[in-house]
């Protein structure tokens, strides 16, 4: 390991870690992976993921902005009766 810490060399490959990574084992719908794979055209479980977090992320950060356009502020959206006001 570096001195960091944070880096550790495998077969001649440095893997760098930007944030936390926690290891998990889950079980995953092998078509609904290879749909998403398709629509992201990613080749990896791991990119997948990571690209599938990135984009749900990314739609919360639009859907934010689209709300505070029209003067509606999200948090208020988690009460389910604010949430059928503000999309009608």
């Amino acid at each position: 390991m570096s001195a960091s810490g944070r880096t550790q060399a495998i077969h001649g490959t440095t893997l760098r870690y930007l944030g936390w990574v926690t290891k998990r084992l889950i079980e995953v719908d092998d078509d609904k992976l290879e749909a998403v794979r398709a629509l992201l055209g990613t080749r990896t479980l791991k990119a997948t993921v990571d690209d599938a977090f990135n984009e749900v992320l990314a739609l919360a950060q639009r859907r934010r902005a689209l709300l505070a356009e029209h003067g509606v502020v999200s948090e208020a959206l988690a009460d389910p009766e604010a949430r059928r006001d503000a999309w009608g």
